[in-house]
């Protein structure tokens, strides 16, 4: 009996060592639940006496850098420009504004890139700030290939078909082109003055070579450029169409010593045929008294 005694005590025991054991306790925070907002707190606090200073800094540089005068383009130095030969600093200072005097932080490069552009002798242009207050600009310019008379005005035209009025100091040795006027678009001269590059390309070394010199161009009709060839005094006029230009001045060069000796006063040459040579002679002069008597 005292051994199932004791064996029922310690069933007992067992028993409650199941259902008395005390639990593992969880970790339970001791923190205040103030301490967030007690450290955002203390974050603003030195945001502060950093941040806000240093924005409040870099505000002021902002707006001392957009006012002060050191920062203006001033002065007949304040535009280095490079690059130029005839566009004058004057027509550089007109796109900037005249008379103003731009902040180097304010002023649009944009706008004034296409202003400077805009002037007929540049072809391009760069620009760039220097501070504290210069800017660079450096521009490519228009090459003029040939004299062009308009209304009995000689102007320069370049390759492009853009118009250009002749620079004092400039010198150039050029032919003078009818057949285009402002009244045409640019890509109508430009493409007219592409037949006349092919011309100049292919004739100009073979012409002096002979002892010819290009004088006029005429590219009225696009299907048939006719120049007026000197050659010291004497002059002739020669219809070149379109193409081949090169190998007819040779059939030119070849043909027009024995044409010459049966036909001396020569109007026009026209070299569109093939290896031949279609002469045009001068009409006898009339006598002027006797046509102004008809008149009458």
């Amino acid at each position: 009996m005292a051994q199932d005694s004791t064996r029922h005590d310690d069933v007992l025991l067992e028993s409650d060592s199941v259902y008395r054991r005390r639990s593992k306790t969880l970790p339970v925070s001791r923190r205040n639940p103030g301490w967030r907002m007690r450290r955002i707190a203390r974050a603003l606090g030195w945001a502060s006496i950093t941040v806000l200073p240093a924005a409040a800094l870099l505000g002021f540089a902002a707006w001392y850098a957009m006012r002060a005068p050191e920062f203006d383009l001033a002065g007949a130095d304040a535009v280095i420009l490079r690059g130029n030969h005839y566009v004058q600093p004057a027509d550089v200072a007109n796109a900037l504004g005249a008379g103003v005097q731009p902040n180097i932080f304010r002023i649009s490069l944009a706008d004034v890139h296409s202003e400077i552009e805009a002037i007929p002798w540049v072809r391009s242009a760069s620009l760039r700030r220097v501070f504290p207050n210069h800017l660079l600009v450096e521009i490519t310019e228009r090459k003029p290939v040939a004299y062009v008379n308009l209304q009995g005005v000689l102007k320069l035209v370049d390759a492009d078909g853009v118009i250009l009025d002749k620079p004092s100091q400039g010198s150039f040795d050029f032919p003078v082109i009818t057949g285009i006027d402002l009244e045409m678009s640019v890509a109508d001269r430009k493409a007219r003055l592409a037949l006349f590059n092919r011309f100049a390309q292919e004739l100009n070394a073979q012409a002096l070579g002979a002892g010819w010199l290009v004088s006029e161009v005429d590219l009225t009709d696009d299907e048939d450029l006719v120049a007026v060839l000197a050659q010291g005094r004497e002059t002739i006029k020669v219809h070149f169409g379109k193409q081949d230009f090169g190998e007819r001045f040779r059939t030119l060069v070849a043909l027009l010593p024995e044409v010459q000796k049966t036909t001396p006063d020569i109007d026009s040459v026209d070299l569109r045929y093939h290896g031949q040579l279609v002469v045009n002679p001068k009409e006898p002069a009339t006598n002027q008294p006797a046509t102004q008597a008809a008149r009458r």
